[in-house]
């Protein structure tokens, strides 16, 4: 994979986990908590899949995948969301999300996931 991995998650743990995960993998890893600093990770770094928690702050991440989505040079970049049970009602603002991975996951089925979006 030449791209890079912009992951979103809020919880530092989880994101750390995530990341080494990922990282063993051979993949390159960009995260953060933020989702205005994503969009500027995004501007900045070929990203090739996106990797979001719902849970960040609902407002916000619904703001960031719209931004996503109507942004011609983000829109065809694979979304992979990450929800617990609380994150699913979420999923009607985010119906246009088609990949999700539900906490708690395994490593293997993180990268199974990834592997199936990534271009």
């Amino acid at each position: 994979m030449s791209g890079k991995i912009l992951l979103l998650e809020k919880s530092e743990a989880i994101s750390k986990n995530i990341f080494l995960t990922l990282q063993n993998s051979g993949y390159e890893v960009l995260s953060t908590n933020s989702t205005t600093e994503g969009l500027y990770i995004l501007s900045e770094y070929d990203i090739r899949v996106i990797i979001a928690d719902t849970n960040m702050n609902k407002g916000k991440i619904v703001y960031f995948t719209n931004a996503l989505k109507s942004n011609n040079k983000y829109s065809l970049i694979p979304l992979l969301m990450l929800a617990d049970d609380k994150g699913k009602n979420s999923w009607e603002q985010l119906s246009d999300v088609e990949n999700w991975v539900i906490k708690p996951f395994s490593a293997d089925k993180l990268l199974k996931a990834v592997r199936s979006i990534s271009i």
